[in-house]
């Protein structure tokens, strides 16, 4: 929990050494330094205080005597983005004293540290008395550091709304192949569905009399268009509950093993090209199925994984099994592992798996998001942690640990 930064009373008995850290003040004398001193206050914080929040207005300027500060901001959607880390020698809440705004950014410390902090007027009225050209040197010293901490603010929102938009963009690049395969898989019992009836109105067009082994015969066809449209009609069911929830992220309760089986139904048809078999091992009491939590989400990690088995696991078109279990860990918490038996994954790049764009797979298709959404689903969404066990030629698991009740 962060606690609150106070100011107090302390008596300050800071020398001007650590102020030589601090390039504007190089060309400062001693006695100048003195006088910094002199209006400031010396403050010792701990680590993860709050120096001050965003929209606050401060209207004092930090020097960093040792320790550390991060410095984050959020937008108007409650996203919050990370400007940067300052130390010992760096100074920080320089708008107050350039345009005397109240601060967009909140600064927390990262560890124990000491600041040196002073007011804006009593440092305005300080400058106003050394040589013009050392004034000018904090403010173009402050107003640079200023534009960096700005660029860097809008850099790290350009980078994450694009990795938004891709990560949407592969989102929906799995559900079109997933559509791809179902529709396929559609056509099959509609074929079989077209071939029956046929055969049903060959042998109702002759005007004979019927017999007991033409009712026979014309009961076998319906019998195949029944089971088919049946078929169909499951395949259409699972998927709208599927496609559903790609797109409505509450929380719902529903029963986790039938889900995980529809959604294998339904990827299972678009592994075939790349000859996946996929094995799913119920673990699970009945009484443990029941689950408030999000399809969507869900559905899209065990695809997401899946495909990966596809792309990377396997030589192209031999393909091979990929074992998708679900049991229980401990009392609390759900086990979701997604296992197969092929390349396996190098040691060098265990480590990188999990990050946005990093793919060794680019020539079957591979985009270097997949395994990213699955990271940020299963620890963002599901509030659960992942982890890998690989080992080279031995093939790769993929365990998600997820509690049966995702807290608010």
């Amino acid at each position: 929990m962060l606690e609150p930064f106070v100011m107090t009373n302390k008596k300050n008995s800071l020398t001007t050494s650590p102020l030589k850290d601090f390039s504007f003040f190089a060309s400062f004398s001693p006695e100048q330094l003195r006088r910094v001193i002199g209006i400031g206050q010396v403050v010792s914080l701990k680590a993860n205080q709050v120096v001050f929040k965003q929209g606050e207005c401060t209207g004092a300027i930090f020097l960093i005597l040792k320790g550390g500060v991060k410095i984050e901001g959020e937008d108007s959607a409650g996203t919050v983005y990370a400007y940067g880390q300052m130390d010992k020698g760096q100074v920080f809440g320089e708008l107050a004293l350039l345009r005397g705004e109240s601060s967009r950014v909140t600064a927390t410390t990262t560890r124990d540290s000491e600041l040196l902090v002073i007011d804006r007027p009593m440092l305005l009225t300080m400058l106003r008395t050394v040589e013009p050209e050392q004034a000018i040197n904090v403010f173009l010293a402050l107003e640079e550091q200023t534009r960096t901490i700005i660029e860097l603010g809008f850099r790290e929102v350009l980078l994450r709304r694009l990795l938004s938009s891709q990560m949407e963009a592969e989102k929906q690049r799995a559900l079109t192949q997933m559509v791809a395969g179902v529709a396929h898989d559609i056509n099959t019992p509609l074929s079989v569905i077209n071939t029956a009836v046929t055969i049903m109105a060959r042998e109702l067009a002759d005007p004979v009399e019927m017999t007991i082994q033409r009712a026979a015969d014309i009961a076998e066809p319906l019998e195949l268009m029944r089971l088919n449209v049946e078929r169909a009609q499951q395949l259409v069911q699972n998927f709208k509950k599927i496609s559903a929830g790609q797109f409505q992220e509450e929380k719902e309760l529903f029963d986790i093993v039938e889900v995980i089986e529809e959604i294998i139904g339904l990827i299972s048809v678009s592994l075939k090209r790349g000859r996946i078999q996929v094995r799913f091992n119920n673990k699970l009491e009945p009484g443990n199925r029941k689950w408030m939590g999000y399809r969507g989400s869900l559905s899209h990690v065990v695809i997401n994984l899946l495909t990966n088995v596809e792309r990377y696991a396997y030589p192209r078109n031999v393909g091979g099994i990929a074992d998708v279990t679900i049991q229980m860990k401990g009392d609390r918490h759900y086990c979701l592992s997604v296992k197969d038996s092929g390349r396996g994954i190098p040691l060098e790049n265990q480590s990188r798996v999990f990050e946005p764009f990093f793919t060794t797979g680019k020539s079957a298709g591979g985009t270097g998001l997949g395994l990213s959404i699955v990271h940020n689903l299963a620890t963002n969404t599901l509030k659960g942690e992942i982890k890998l066990k690989s080992e080279e030629g031995k093939g790769a698991e993929f365990i998600i640990i997820f509690p049966r009740e995702i807290p608010e």
